[in-house]
């Protein structure tokens, strides 16, 4: 594998699982220096690791609760104290599974801040060394929920669509000045993110997405991504089958179409719910 990315540091946030662990080890194969971050410092330990064994000359742990935005900013002063940052992949995410009238307050903000408000945060703390070197990398791992709203994901939607935004007018303010800036909009990739999404209490669901079971290998995602990261399209649509294209195009030319298809696919019927049925309403 060519070493691509000798000489660079980057930053991988959500890197204990799925695309984000992934692209940590495909990073390290191709040479980078590495700051991994998520939760748990043991998994993190053992994928920096493998990043090691792999390749990468060093592999930072950082093991914080991305949420908290105390710990993000220590986070960051810790990153910028340790050297220049050359890349900065905003992964970390979480979903859902519940419409908006059972989504909590609390649930829904929880979800903005993980996949909005953390991104944002980090991106202004390590936006102005980039610039003031005049080269970096930035990657939003946006999703296909970021191009099409659904059903049963109305925080992860609108935080997916939100650093989407973000990101396009980074693109057009940063033009010229020397930093790249990628967007990345998975579809279906074997990961955990069904599992862990929250449902209408708040908490984890545990339940397996039958499409994300039998999506694409994070592996081939994540070298996709990085590929990307050094040329070609600045928005990169990756592991989408012929239903995820099919669902873009008529959320795009029909709107109508796009809403009854997937209600019908969210079996939004089969979980009892109604528009204006008070149990999804009341949060206490």
């Amino acid at each position: 594998m060519k070493r691509d990315y000798a000489g660079k540091r980057l930053w991988i946030t959500g890197a204990s699982s799925g695309i984000g662990r992934a692209l940590a080890l495909d990073a390290a194969a191709r040479g980078a220096g590495l700051v991994v971050s998520a939760r748990r410092k043991d998994i993190l330990e053992e994928l920096a690791t493998e990043c090691r064994a792999a390749g990468s000359p060093s592999c930072e742990v950082l093991a914080f609760d991305l949420a908290d935005p105390r710990a993000r900013a220590a986070a960051c002063a810790t990153v910028l104290a340790a050297g220049p940052l050359d890349g900065l992949i905003l992964n970390a995410g979480m979903s859902q599974r519940a419409t908006f009238l059972e989504t909590s307050p609390e649930a829904f903000d929880a979800v903005m801040s993980l996949d909005f408000e953390a991104p944002v945060e980090l991106l202004r703390a390590c936006l102005p060394s980039m610039l003031a070197r005049g080269s970096g990398l930035l990657v939003a791992v946006s999703s296909i929920a970021g191009l099409a709203g659904s059903p049963l994901r109305p925080a992860y939607s609108a935080a997916k669509h939100a650093l989407a935004g973000l990101f396009q007018c980074l693109r057009s303010e940063l033009l010229g000045s020397g930093l790249r800036v990628l967007t990345v909009y998975p579809g279906y990739v074997r990961t955990a993110i069904a599992r862990t999404a929250l449902g209408p209490e708040g908490r984890a669901t545990g339940e397996e997405d039958a499409n994300i079971a039998k999506g694409a290998d994070p592996m081939k995602v994540a070298r996709r991504i990085l590929d990307a990261g050094l040329s070609g399209p600045l928005e990169l649509k990756v592991a989408f089958d012929l239903k995820s294209k099919f669902g873009l195009f008529l959320s795009r030319h029909l709107p109508w179409a796009w809403a009854s298809l997937s209600a019908r696919h969210a079996k939004l019927g089969d979980r009892g719910y109604r528009p204006g049925n008070s149990r999804s309403v009341s949060h206490g």
